[in-house]
């Protein structure tokens, strides 16, 4: 009987320490966020594309690249960021620091999530799980940029963790399971990787009914987007990208099978010894260390992975899915971003398998726990103080605090094009997504070819050309340079930034 009494009260101080856990990891993980948050744009471009296309939604022109002359229809991105971001601008408008704030709640939201899973899985050691996700910088970097990582992942977890409740007998879950995996989708392509997952679980537990309802959503939304798609005829598809040696070099053709073999071999050593070992201990650097953190994470997540091997649910299909994905993926982008939607599922497998091994071996994790706790802190702190820096730069009036110097002139000469360069012309440019966001110009990216005639067609449909000098990619003196000194007096120069030097050329017609 006294058992019976006191069972309640002790299942009662757990709960108030796990909201008492949450409530402390929620507000650090807020405090991180703002600490390491940058009001200015990232400089990858895939942000500038996003809005852009927003913008295009929002101003009822439909799914298209108003940055371009003509504005085609788009191909390449899914549109569910874009959709999410134009909700945004419809209510704040072209405001790029309240969408990274949309982001950031986004964050916070899979961070939620996350915490409902791993109490599931956990139960009394889940603080273990959500001290690594709080600790584990790559996820507070991507929490302000207007990327598609941060909403993918909370499409991700929502769909897991539905479908985790679906498998506890609450069959209503599955249908909002099923909405999230196509938000997934249609977030990020990559997303196939969970549409993939979720389909082959329901058949491998013969739920035939679900899995027939999930596929017919899937194809009542996939179907009407590829044959909108297949009538525009827009080269730079993700299935180019994706049969391309290199796409920023097609004159080396596509990958045979040996070559796919390669990818997928250059991929499993990139992210289980680099990217992986250098998310979670992200202030390492030598590489015989990262070595050696990978090896022991690869054996932890494998361990981890036996330890469930009876349990098989929908956690199981998600990884083995989206590693296959990882593996196969062009090894030109591989990199964090695409590891980083994957990376709370392997952390668990990981704490799985370290929290089982030190039963046997005690020191084990205060060990391990010490190191990843000093190595993360201090990353994260030296990251807050160079961000905090740049921010008050930027509160005094520097708009480009932060950016390296190539890409301070680069903003500083699309500044200048938007002042002096009138009458709507079509600028040539190395990251033309930029130039339309800022100056409001048509622009396009020259084409990747050794061929001077196809270069010299695509100049002409051209008033001006951004020439850069960018230190991170070797296109323009590769292509566009040599086309451009064979004619010299065909250009006038009519801007020319501080060191290092970019040029606005104007084309004589």
């Amino acid at each position: 009987m006294p058992r019976k009494i006191k069972s309640p009260k002790s299942t009662g101080n757990r709960s108030v320490l796990i909201k008492y856990y949450f409530w402390f990891f929620i507000a650090l993980y807020t405090l991180f966020s703002l600490l390491l948050f940058d009001p200015k744009p990232f400089t990858g471009g895939d942000n500038a594309v996003y809005i852009n296309l927003a913008q295009s939604l929002v101003q009822g022109k439909g799914y298209k690249n108003l940055n371009q002359p003509g504005e085609p229809g788009h191909t390449q991105y899914p549109p569910g960021l874009p959709a999410l971001l134009g909700l945004v601008m419809l209510l704040f408008g072209k405001n790029i620091v309240v969408m990274k704030f949309f982001i950031m709640l986004c964050g916070l939201a899979a961070f939620y999530i996350f915490h409902l899973i791993s109490l599931r899985i956990f139960k009394e050691n889940h603080y273990l799980a959500l001290a690594t996700y709080l600790l584990v910088p790559i996820f507070i970097n991507y929490n302000h940029w207007i990327l598609s990582e941060i909403p993918f992942l909370l499409a991700n977890l929502a769909t897991v963790y539905l479908m985790l409740r679906a498998e506890e007998g609450k069959k209503a879950y599955y249908y909002p399971a099923f909405l999230c995996a196509n938000l997934a989708f249609f977030i990020r392509t990559t997303g196939i990787a969970l549409i993939g997952a979720v389909l082959f679980y329901l058949i491998a537990r013969k739920k035939f009914r679900e899995s027939l309802i999930f596929l017919g959503i899937f194809l009542v939304l996939f179907i009407p987007w590829q044959i909108r798609n297949s009538h525009y005829s827009q080269a730079g598809g993700y299935l180019d990208q994706f049969l391309a040696k290199n796409f920023y070099q097609p004159e080396l053709g596509r990958i045979g099978f040996a070559d796919f073999l390669g990818r997928i071999f250059h991929n499993f050593r990139l992210y289980f010894f680099n990217i992986l070992p250098q998310s979670l201990f992200s202030a390492i650097a030598a590489s015989w260390l990262l070595f050696l953190l990978g090896l022991a994470n690869l054996a932890l997540l494998g361990y981890g992975f036996f330890i469930r091997h009876r349990e098989w649910s929908i956690f199981e299909f998600f990884l083995i899915f989206g590693l296959a994905v990882l593996l196969v993926w062009p090894e030109i982008w591989s990199s964090d971003r695409f590891l980083l939607p994957l990376l709370p599922i392997m952390m668990i497998y990981i704490i799985l398998g370290l929290t089982r091994l030190t039963t046997r071996f005690k020191f084990v994790l205060p060990a391990l726990g010490s190191f990843f706790v000093l190595v993360n802190l201090w990353a994260i702190i030296s990251q807050a103080r160079t961000s905090v820096t740049d921010n008050l730069e930027y509160l005094r009036g520097d708009r480009y605090a932060g950016y390296s110097p190539d890409w301070r002139r680069y903003f500083e000469t699309i500044d200048w094009i938007k002042k002096n360069v009138p009458d709507d012309p079509v600028i040539m440019a190395r990251k033309p997504e930029f130039v339309f966001l800022f100056s409001g110009h048509k622009s396009f990216v020259y084409p990747y070819t050794t061929d001077p005639d196809k270069m010299r067609a695509s100049i002409n449909q051209a008033d001006y050309v951004l020439l850069d000098n960018f230190s991170w990619t070797g296109t323009t003196p590769r292509y566009l340079l040599p086309v451009l000194q064979t004619e010299p007096d065909r250009y006038e120069v009519v801007y020319r930034s501080r060191p290092p030097e970019f040029y606005v050329l104007k084309i004589k017609k």
